[in-house]
């Protein structure tokens, strides 16, 4: 049985100045191909990868319009119309992303109209599995860890289901695939061979540029789950637990990505600090890093560390806030071509304090950290802060604005050749989550169209006392504090309107 995984084609949403208002991901790698393909093939399924990414071709799809502008919905890369529909006795999609929606389902409809059956996966899938099986989706898997992965194919082909069929639930009709069972520890998958660790290598990192000495990019997930319940996030709707690979797991993986050529390697893992919870996790941790070191590997934590885990209370609820500074020293550590290259770093909302979700620490605390992971001499960050909360008011973002442009100043007195890049991603309503069930409430969300929705830097949705479009400035704003690239994020539509522009040195 041949079987055909999709990589969707990269999205841009440009205005009639020819502006990408949307960050455009073209070359990355391609993470949750390379566990998928590995965990098939090893099952015994004969896989290829349909990377549609592999082209520069512009399609125009739809369009939208978003404040004063008409925004084209363009994909870039190769249509599935440009494959027989027969090349597969099953095509595999997995879609992560909101804005991937629409084209996805494009081609879903394109699939069934010629007879091909279909499965969906991913995280958009997960939450909202009916639109997929609406656009003509044989079947949609409802389950993150991969553990019924190989008893639904077989349920969709009309093959005996094996042993794992007892692990998996049937939903809408024989349609919705779930899990009954526990999840698939990362611990368990299937190492990919070189050659499929070589195919989804990238060129492209999510957080911005990384020299060339640096490139290929490869990647590796080390845990999966979370023990936090934030209410903006999917991941506690996927009822995983936390689970982590063991450090000689985690360094066979690293280790593959280097044989496959790669010279970093982005870690998505952004609970890879939930290790810590447990008495050996600290040493797993410091094992892990020096591991990826000895590959003289660099790597990208693009998906950004639950920093408050790296203090010597580990994040626990009364525990010392203060930094562990030989655990900042092996995360974030650079030694000019191994270690930590850069961090994304999920700063959010700390300047008004903790009380919004238990992973946030005071202000104060919080400098003292960030300065302790500048120390370890990670020579870039982006810091990420979350704008357009329900209660956001001109006043807040004021004073947002000020402490943004306070701790630049303070990190670069302890690196001044640090690069330190402000992204403010504006409130994107993920279905599933308890926060876009509130923001639903109240009538704050202004599209439905899943481009913008999903998009990265198109704000959606107002506040109790601001519009989207008074969102969409602020975030202009922040996004000149520090070192801007031409490019911020891939997206080169957004201009800092009514910037004040500061140096560090003031």
């Amino acid at each position: 049985m041949r079987i055909g995984l999709v990589e969707l084609p990269a999205i841009k949403l440009c205005d009639q100045h020819g502006r990408n208002w949307t960050a455009f991901r073209h070359h990355e790698p391609l993470v949750s191909k390379q566990i998928l393909l590995a965990q098939l093939r090893a099952l015994g399924f004969e896989v290829a990868l349909v990377n549609l990414k592999s082209s520069s071709a512009e399609h125009t799809f739809g369009e939208v319009s978003w404040r004063d502008l008409s925004l084209s919905k363009i994909f870039v890369g190769k249509s599935i119309e440009e494959y027989p529909a027969d090349a597969f006795d099953l095509w595999g999609f997995t879609i992560n992303y909101m804005q991937e929606r629409e084209i996805a389902c494009d081609f879903i409809r394109y699939l069934k109209s010629h007879g091909a059956r279909v499965i969906v996966g991913g995280s958009d899938a997960v939450a909202e599995p009916n639109i997929y099986l609406d656009a003509g989706a044989t079947a949609v898997i409802v389950d993150k860890s991969g553990a019924i992965n190989g008893a639904a194919i077989n349920y969709t082909m009309g093959l005996p289901r094996g042993e794992a069929a007892q692990q998996m639930t049937i939903a809408a009709e024989g349609r919705m695939l779930g899990r009954r069972g526990p999840a698939l520890s990362p611990e368990n998958w299937p190492l990919p061979d070189v050659g499929v660790s070589a195919d989804c290598l990238g060129t492209q990192y999510w957080e911005g540029d990384v020299p060339d000495n640096l490139l290929p990019i490869g990647s590796a997930i080390v845990d999966i789950g979370c023990d936090r319940k934030c209410d903006f996030c999917q991941t506690p709707t996927y009822k995983l637990g936390y689970k982590d690979m063991s450090p000689p797991t985690a360094l066979r993986w690293f280790a593959r990505q280097k044989e496959a050529g790669a010279r970093s390697v982005i870690c998505p893992s952004d609970q890879f600090l939930g290790r810590v919870l447990w008495d050996e996790g600290r040493a797993q941790v410091i094992d892990i890093m020096e591991g990826i070191r000895d590959l003289d590997l660099a790597v990208l934590w693009g998906n950004g560390l639950e920093i408050k885990k790296a203090t010597l209370g580990r994040g626990m609820p009364g525990g010392d806030p203060r930094p562990d500074e030989a655990l900042c020293q092996a995360l974030w550590g650079w030694d000019g071509h191994r270690g930590c290259y850069n961090a994304y770093i999920p700063g959010e909302r700390p300047v008004f304090g903790d009380q919004a979700y238990d992973k946030l620490l005071p202000w104060e605390q919080h400098i003292a950290l960030m300065r302790a992971i500048v120390r370890a001499g990670v020579p870039d960050i982006t810091y990420g802060v979350i704008v357009g909360m329900p209660n956001d008011r001109h006043d807040d973002f004021a004073r947002l604005e000020d402490s943004l442009h306070e701790l630049w100043r303070i990190l670069k007195s302890e690196n001044p050749a640090l690069r330190f890049r402000v992204s403010p991603f504006a409130i994107r309503p993920l279905p599933g989550t308890s926060q876009t069930r509130a923001l639903e409430k109240e009538g704050l969300v202004v599209f439905d169209d899943p481009a913008i929705c999903g998009g990265f830097w198109t704000a959606c949705a107002n506040t109790r006392h601001l519009s989207y479009e008074d969102v969409s400035d602020w975030q202009s704003r922040f996004a000149a504090i520090g070192e801007m690239e031409p490019r911020w994020q891939g997206v080169t539509g957004v201009t800092p309107r009514q910037s004040v522009q500061r140096t560090a040195a003031e």
